[in-house]
């Protein structure tokens, strides 16, 4: 550390050669590796995004062997604060949006006309020593002060009409969001490289669209933070410079952290406190399938509007689609589909700590903080079982196919629970089947449109009687 001279990024200049920065990473790239040209050398890049200051922001690209640069990934979390000693200060270009050069597309915007660069040899990154334990408190309050204004954030419902089709112009958007839900992270070939990436989809809403919208997030180190510290209903993200876009997959607009995107976690602010008042008011989740499957939150005995199956299809994805996220009804038919006794599922998995959803080879849930919790504090399963049986029934205008007996209400209706089911036979399983197949029954039922977070409608039993041909006759109507 001799004959550096400590530095803000506010007083960087390009003649500087000897500067030490001490600041905290706000974010940080995936480790790029490639062959040197006419050589069997290969090389690694990446770069961190710092910050030591309310006001300022600055790049660093680090350069070196690919095993030096995969051992400062390894150290160096998002986070922490380092010290950035003896870089080279190089001018960039004035980050006017619409002439971003592709190195800067790619990057955090900076709030100064310069990027940090390490070579391998003529600079170095080193884990801060605390020498002053303010300033050291002073950075790491950063990560909860975010550089632009709270209030600057736009809302997801006008942002979610912004891009309605995939071949759009790219936009970046700063928008204040809660973490409603978080999916689990799924295995994706890259269609370039043919490797294995890792992405999270997590569910997000705001005051003025608590229906939610998708974002993805593919950077490891993102990821594993998200898992590890991001809460459902807890957690509210101050997202800058999000990439928004429409998806043909959800056929709705979605968000993506690109390596463009700064986040501040829970961030100090008014607008924050405002918007968890508003999660706090709340009572349904519709982003949340799951919830739904374990135990309706709609009253049977307010669910009276008769509807023929045409009739509810119609309302869902027909001629009769409104603007409402979910409705009820009360279809009389007979049950054609009950799997009780063959191939079809029946008992589902969820993790006792996060109630994700488990596949079927399964046994323990892969998110860090739920190994963490189980081995601390729990013996036994690590998942609990519930009902969640797909039942068809028809009338005499169509079948509905997607309707699912799930948890509670499963229970009820059967007379039966996961683990009384798991001990009985074959035989006994066929005869509650029997009971039930091919009757006619009175179904109330809640049906959730497809969104942009659910790609299908969802068709759940909140509760069903049975009924003889009397009854049924009735009740009949014509659609």
């Amino acid at each position: 550390m001799t004959g550096v001279a400590p530095k803000k990024i506010a007083e960087l200049n390009a003649e500087l050669k000897n500067a030490l920065i001490t600041a905290i990473i706000l974010t940080k790239a995936t480790p790029k590796t490639f062959l040197v040209r006419d050589s069997p050398e290969f090389r690694g890049v990446m770069s961190f995004t710092l910050r030591d200051s309310k006001r300022h922001i600055i790049n660093c690209k680090v350069w070196g062997t690919k095993e030096l640069v995969a051992e400062y990934n390894r150290k160096f979390k998002i986070y922490d604060i380092i010290d950035v000693i003896t870089p080279s200060v190089v001018p960039t270009l004035v980050h006017d949006k619409s002439t971003l050069v592709d190195n800067v597309r790619f990057q955090p915007l900076s709030t100064v006309p310069f990027s940090l660069v390490l070579n391998e040899g003529q600079g170095r990154l080193d884990t801060n020593n605390c020498r002053d334990i303010d300033a050291f408190r002073e950075l790491h309050n950063l990560r909860r002060v975010p550089h632009k204004p709270l209030c600057s954030a736009l809302k997801l419902q006008d942002v979610r009409c912004a891009v309605k089709e995939s071949s759009a112009k790219e936009q970046f958007v700063d928008l204040l969001v809660l973490v409603a839900a978080q999916r689990p992270v799924k295995e994706v070939r890259s269609k370039r490289s043919g490797e294995m990436l890792s992405c999270l989809e997590l569910i997000v809403i705001d005051s003025s669209y608590s229906d939610g919208v998708m974002l993805s997030i593919w950077q490891a180190d993102w990821i594993l933070r998200a898992q590890q510290y991001w809460e459902g209903m807890h957690t509210v993200l101050h997202l800058i410079e999000v990439k928004l876009a429409f998806s043909e997959f959800y056929k709705s607009t979605t968000l993506t952290f690109s390596g463009r995107t700064l986040v501040y976690e829970n961030p100090i602010g008014a607008e924050v406190d405002a918007l968890m008042q508003f999660a706090a008011t709340i009572t349904t989740k519709p982003w949340d399938s799951l919830a739904y499957t374990m135990n309706s939150q709609v009253d049977a005995a307010e669910i009276k509007t008769q509807m023929t199956v045409k009739q509810l299809y119609a309302r869902a994805e027909g001629e009769l689609k409104d603007d409402k996220e979910q409705f009820t009804a009360v279809v009389y038919a007979m049950l054609t589909h009950f799997d009780f006794d063959g191939t079809g599922q029946v008992i589902s998995r969820r993790c006792k700590s996060c109630h994700s959803l488990l596949t079927r080879n399964q046994n323990e849930c892969d998110a860090p903080k739920c190994q963490l919790e189980f081995s601390l504090n729990h013996d036994g399963a690590q998942y609990e079982s519930f009902f969640n049986i797909n039942v068809q029934f028809s009338d005499h205008t169509g079948t509905l196919v997607e309707a699912r007996l799930s948890g509670a209400i499963a229970e009820r209706v059967l007379g039966l629970t996961p683990n009384e089911y798991q001990t009985l036979s074959e035989h006994e399983k066929a005869q509650c089947k029997w009971k039930f197949l091919m009757n006619y029954f009175e179904v109330k039922l809640l049906v959730r449109k497809e969104s942009a977070v659910r790609r299908q409608m969802s068709v759940f039993v909140v509760d069903m009687r049975a009924i003889q041909i009397p009854e049924l006759a009735e009740k009949i109507c014509v659609f």
